[in-house]
């Protein structure tokens, strides 16, 4: 039995946690960019601490709005302070509860720009040498912040997205696309093994290209899927992969 790490985005107003906390290994909390306040981090928390999930802080530009998916043209100043920010709000109600931050994952239009813009990517490096040098990154595998971390010596988780469909170039299949979000289980379980045990995706466009990952997302308002979660996680049993 192969053991993988799964991690999902919650505490943004979805009402899954208690559905889905019990089956997955790491949460991605929000903490007031895109979605999030004291209550809902802290009713995040308690189910991650009663399910022994790792917590991680899931920053974002800050436009609830449009749910941190609009690239907003910030200089560094204000990715510094905005982002630690909000890191700082979850590891507040951590510390209340005697809980310890596993890790960061950057969300939405945030964790797009920092994976693949080269000034987001320098912004990124420099602030987690300064703040958080000893904290995993969650990143997306094979992206310019991944090459970049390892560089530097930093600490980073190589995500793929068990229910995203890509492109060849390795990008995600745009959210305006019908065809992005995979949300079939057989589908899903199926490239999530590929993923797991053959180290690539079939992209649209119909090439496998590679993919190198130690970590792997299923999106919290993915319902079709998170209402079935548990046909999920038995279907990768029967493929040889367990969650923990």
């Amino acid at each position: 039995m192969v053991t993988i790490d799964v991690n999902m985005d919650l505490g943004e107003g979805m009402n899954i946690e208690q559905q889905v906390m019990p089956f997955i290994s790491s949460c991605n909390v929000a903490c007031g960019g895109h979605y999030g306040d004291y209550n809902s981090i802290r009713s995040t928390l308690l189910l991650a601490q009663k399910y022994d999930v790792h917590i991680g802080a899931h920053p974002s530009f800050e436009d609830k709005k449009n749910f941190g998916r609009v690239h907003l043209e910030w200089h560094e100043l204000r990715f510094r302070q905005s982002v630690s920010r909000q890191i700082q709000l979850f590891q507040d109600v951590a510390a209340e509860l005697g809980m310890v931050m596993h890790h960061i994952k950057m969300h939405g239009a945030l964790y797009h720009a920092t994976a693949h813009h080269p000034e987001f990517v320098n912004w990124t490096i420099q602030w987690i040498k300064d703040e958080y040098p000893t904290i995993p990154l969650y990143v997306p595998a094979g992206s310019l912040l991944e090459q970049e971390m390892n560089n530097n010596g930093l600490t980073t988780y190589q995500e793929a997205f068990a229910d995203r469909r890509y492109h060849d170039s390795g990008q995600l299949v745009s959210r305006h696309d019908s065809n992005a979000v995979i949300q079939d289980i057989l589908k899903l379980v199926n490239q999530l093994s590929i993923m797991v045990y053959e180290k690539k995706v079939t992209s649209v466009e119909e090439h496998a290209i590679p993919i190198h990952a130690t970590t792997y997302c299923v999106h919290g308002d993915n319902l079709n899927i998170v209402h079935q979660f548990d046909q999920v996680i038995a279907a990768l049993k029967l493929n040889g992969i367990q969650i923990g």
